[in-house]
């Protein structure tokens, strides 16, 4: 009996001692959405990287800001509009290893601004979860699955937006 509970703590000592944390830059996935409300030619897109532990050549930032450059309207607004700035915020985004998964999440913040008016503010969020199949490549997909939820959860909410006047 007590070698039997010796075993279970011992089993539940090492699950528990294997959890670990992982950052992978995401791939840039084509990008769906066109915010037709959001001209480039007005709208000036600035990201950045809120999380407290960063990877020195992670590149996060600058594949979403192509991202989103690329989501806005080529279509120009009038010049009598004035210039907006979209700033998105990197809150999280990781991959962790707990009791045989990988999960990973993601979540954004984005406001947009016109001069130094606040027009908007909204929240985005990815997670995925994958059974470790093939260790630190399931790790990447589960966190570029988490990535790409979490892009289209930013560009969905900010579809209906419009700064043109």
């Amino acid at each position: 009996m007590i070698s039997q509970f010796l075993l279970l703590l011992a089993l539940g000592a090492l699950l528990s001692g294997c959890a670990q944390t992982r950052q992978f830059t995401p791939s840039a996935a084509p990008t769906r959405y066109q915010l037709h409300g959001l001209p480039a030619n007005i709208v000036e897109v600035q990201v950045n990287d809120l999380r407290p532990e960063q990877l020195a050549n992670d590149a996060l930032s600058q594949v979403l800001k192509a991202q989103l450059v690329t989501s806005l309207s080529p279509d120009p607004a009038p010049a009598t509009n004035p210039h907006c700035r979209l700033i998105i915020d990197v809150i999280e985004h990781r991959a962790f290893f707990t009791l045989g998964n990988w999960n990973a999440s993601t979540r954004l913040r984005a406001r947009l601004f016109a001069a130094s008016k606040a027009l908007g503010q909204w929240d985005a969020t990815g997670s995925s979860s994958r059974s470790n199949m093939f260790g630190y490549a399931t790790a990447k997909a589960v966190s570029q699955d988490s990535y790409n939820i979490a892009v289209a959860d930013l560009l969905s909410s900010l579809t209906p937006v419009s700064v043109r006047h």
